[in-house]
């Protein structure tokens, strides 16, 4: 029999039922106008309580400003409503993240809480490492076994937008990141610090036109848009901005973040495993060196806790394997 260590953490809620407060909504557009206007502040979930396709929706609100005091209230089973559980164990990992100064982001499929590395070889690129995470219910038989899945991540930024005029002189057809200094305007928001599309073309030094990935073409301000790292990106930059025509010091720093290469620049035969250890070590900065749990605060208007294993699971398969 062969034993296989995987990257899923046991996740484990406390109290296994929660109070929580939540809005009648007349049908799903009411319940979206609520959640992307009056209640935009808070983490929320809605589910519709009848089967029925014309009944009411409730917006859920797990966490955020003070309780409103129009707001109904109800217990919630986490086995049950097992959505609610995976978005509190989200939030307070994400809470607990931020309090030891990471910075944490959403992406598509998971949420992200990073630190800056110091020592990159290009001080116009910047480098990040930590963890991606996402909560998970593998088995639906297995109403509270929930896990969480990490994997560790390296993010390559560039630090400057394209007021850079440099940056800016390589950007036509170039992927770039919507990070917008103030308020994005309605139909930018979906892409807010994401990937919005490629640059098109420049208007001016000040306006450049972009090939949205809903397919449809915006003037956005270059100072809201940064080129995105690909590696097609960066090796276009240090061709033309840094006239480095040998082999590239930026993406050996990688391989050496991400554990493909060692420190002496050779092949890495242990990553995966070099990998789970420094998910376990971004995990244990508050559980103790000798922890194997970490038990944080309920990220939530229900008080309860939240317990991490840090011993990740391991899968047994039989002889056909």
């Amino acid at each position: 029999m062969s034993t296989l260590t995987i990257n899923y953490f046991p996740a484990e809620i406390s109290p296994a039922i929660i109070r929580l407060p939540f809005i009648e909504c007349a049908s799903w557009e009411d319940s979206t106008s609520a959640k992307e206007g009056e209640y935009a502040k808070y983490t929320s979930w809605r589910y519709q309580p009848s089967e029925s396709s014309g009944s009411g929706v409730r917006l859920v609100l797990l966490n955020g400003p003070d309780r409103p005091a129009s707001a109904s209230e109800e217990s919630f089973d986490v086995g049950r409503f097992w959505r609610i559980a995976l978005i509190s164990i989200e939030e307070s990992l994400a809470a607990h993240f931020a309090s030891l100064g990471m910075g944490i982001e959403d992406a598509h499929f998971e949420r992200l809480a990073i630190r800056k590395v110091h020592d990159t070889p290009d001080e116009v690129i910047e480098l990040s490492t930590g963890v991606s995470f996402r909560a998970k219910r593998p088995f639906r038989d297995d109403h509270y076994g929930f896990v969480v899945m990490f994997n560790w991540e390296v993010r390559a930024l560039f630090r400057e937008s394209l007021e850079n005029e440099s940056l800016r002189g390589i950007a036509i057809g170039m992927p770039v990141l919507y990070k917008p200094t103030t308020d994005a305007p309605a139909s930018l928001r979906q892409f807010r610090n994401r990937y919005i599309g490629r640059i098109r073309s420049l208007e001016t030094n000040r306006i450049a036109v972009v090939s949205c990935r809903d397919n449809v073409s915006r003037q956005v301000s270059v100072a809201d848009l940064r080129l995105e790292a690909s590696p097609a990106t960066v090796k276009k930059y240090e061709q033309m901005c840094r006239r480095s025509l040998g082999p590239s010091r930026f993406f050996r720093r990688i391989q050496q973040l991400n554990m493909t290469l060692t420190r002496e620049n050779r092949r890495n035969v242990s990553v995966l495993r070099d990998r789970l250890e420094a998910i376990r070590d971004v995990l244990r900065q508050s559980a103790g060196a000798s922890g194997d749990q970490l038990i944080l605060s309920l990220s939530s208007y229900q008080q309860g806790s939240l317990v991490i294993g840090l011993s990740p699971l391991r899968v047994d398969f039989g002889g056909i394997w």
